[in-house]
């Protein structure tokens, strides 16, 4: 067995000659010289108090600029809970061999930051921590093996979503060595990391980085998104125009079709080209496009066309009002950032939903379900795609969730409404169809609700924390069994219950 003490008073002489292993170059030198380009003056005096060979004179180099160290923090060596007894002291003298080869390396030690515990770091935290402090950790662990012992060095670097981890298993005699040889190692690989790192920042441009490469990233991915919706409400805008000028004659419809198509087209290749424009972006723009051009058309027609002379015209130019408002308000919620899948999802869903709401309210208010709800569509068309598009611009989801709360919210009003239609059957009064539209509504944002609880990601450990609503089992319908007949065999079905009895 390994003398830990004897461990801690050569950690000073195995971190020198780790040190200056990893400075000589690949031909090896005669024994005992040193590299003039890369051994300072004071790692000479080192070397000739060791016992090395001090450099002529006529090889000196000038002094390089000293460098500032980086500060790093030794964690105490983990060990199992059922071998600490045995592998304390052992343990102890790792901590003190790797603290002093970290200084060796060029590293400040932070003792202060080092933990008292010997248990394992959750390795996701110690990334955490190193990213938040901008230091580096080092965590060693022990685990030993008959005679031998498993190393392990784990190494986070502030800055990186990654860890660097080496695992050695060797004989306690040659503890020592390995361990700070493992650690230069892993210093090495930091320092090649960042360089190459930063020489790929300093590279050609993307046509001179990316020749010969069997995939480049594609840029503006959402172009033909962009460029289907832009070239059909410029057919839109045509039209309009044309509708709101009065005028039924097809010599003039066709060309503002062409045109208006032709500059939303033209207008949409111009945009992907200058600006990096994805499917998801193109998407709540267009959602910016279609539901506040719907919703004034509903508006006005629902709102204002019993008052106009005619009608037909300026419901047109009220969506054409509608339409650029909602353009104008999405351009400005993508220059907050990029969009997400699940925002440009929400987006659309607001608008949606937001138009079934509004019709219910508006029946609500008039106590009518016979009359179609134009005007309440329309408003809430509006009011629920700004809402929508506005909580996309700060909120990270995901479209599955946003698909579950539509389907909720369309279950459970239909549901709902199911139930409840007694209350509609053949003449029913202002209060019966009052409290059918509340039941429907009632359902509608019940079902959206449930959806969106149980689609909802479980925060960390909230599995382990409290019981499960399902830990009694569940009940089974399909095939519980089989029954064997000779050489013929079928399934039997039936309802059992699978799950732990209490």
């Amino acid at each position: 067995m390994i003398d830990p003490w004897h461990l801690r008073g050569g950690a000073g002489a195995l971190a020198l000659a780790a040190a200056l292993a990893a400075a000589l170059p690949a031909s090896a030198q005669p024994e005992g010289a040193a590299s003039p380009a890369s051994v300072q003056p004071e790692d000479a005096a080192s070397a000739a108090r060791s016992g090395g060979h001090e450099r002529s004179p006529r090889s000196a180099q000038p002094p390089r600029p000293a460098q500032p160290s980086r500060s790093a923090v030794v964690l105490a060596t983990a060990v199992a809970p059922e071998a600490e007894e045995r592998a304390a002291p052992l343990a102890s003298a790792l901590d003190a061999l790797l603290s002093d080869t970290a200084q060796d390396l060029g590293l400040s030690v932070d003792l202060a930051g080092r933990v008292a515990s010997r248990s394992r770091p959750d390795e996701a935290e110690l990334i955490e921590r190193a990213r938040s402090s901008d230091k580096l950790f080092i965590a060693p662990s022990l685990e030993l093996r008959g005679d031998e012992v498993e190393l392990r060095l784990s190494l986070a670097s502030g800055g990186s979503r990654s860890l660097r981890v080496r695992v050695e298993r060797v004989a306690r005699d040659d503890l020592a060595v390995r361990a700070a040889v493992m650690l230069r190692d892993l210093l090495a690989e930091l320092d090649v990391g960042a360089a190459a790192a930063s020489a790929s920042a300093r590279e050609a441009p993307c046509p001179e980085r990316c020749r010969g490469r069997l995939a480049t990233p594609a840029r503006s991915m959402g172009k033909a998104t962009l460029a289907a919706n832009a070239t059909l409400y410029g057919g839109l805008v045509g039209f309009s125009i044309q509708r709101s000028s009065g005028s039924d004659d097809p010599r003039l419809l066709y060309p503002l079709l062409a045109v208006g198509a032709g500059i939303g087209l033209g207008g949409a290749i111009i945009i992907a080209e200058e600006w990096d424009v994805g499917v998801a972006d193109a998407w709540y723009l267009g959602s910016g496009t279609w539901w506040p051009t719907i919703a004034g058309h509903l508006i006005y027609q629902g709102r204002f066309a019993q008052h106009a002379e005619d009608p037909a015209q300026e419901r047109w130019a009220s969506g054409l009002i509608g339409g650029t408002a909602g353009i104008t308000l999405a351009a400005l919620g993508l220059s907050l950032g990029r969009m997400s899948e699940g925002g440009a999802l929400m987006a659309q869903s607001g608008g949606g939903l937001g138009l079934m709401l509004g019709g219910l309210v508006e029946w609500a208010g008039r106590g009518d379900v016979q009359r179609t709800p134009i005007a309440g569509m329309g408003y809430g068309a509006a009011l629920g795609w700004l809402a929508a598009a506005a909580a996309a611009t700060q909120l990270d989801v995901t479209p599955s969730e946003i698909l579950a709360i539509d389907v909720g919210a369309m279950l459970g009003g239909l549901g709902a409404a199911a139930l409840a239609s007694p209350l509609v059957f053949e003449s029913p009064t202002e209060a019966q169809q009052r409290a059918w539209v509340g039941a429907t509504a009632a359902g509608f944002l019940l079902g959206a609700g449930v959806a969106w609880r149980v689609t909802r990601p479980a925060a960390a450990g909230a599995r382990s924390a409290g019981p499960s609503w399902n830990r009694f089992g569940l009940p089974m319908l399909g095939v519980i069994g089989e029954s064997v007949v000779g050489s013929r065999r079928a399934p039997a079905l039936g309802l059992g219950w699978q799950g732990a009895i209490p």
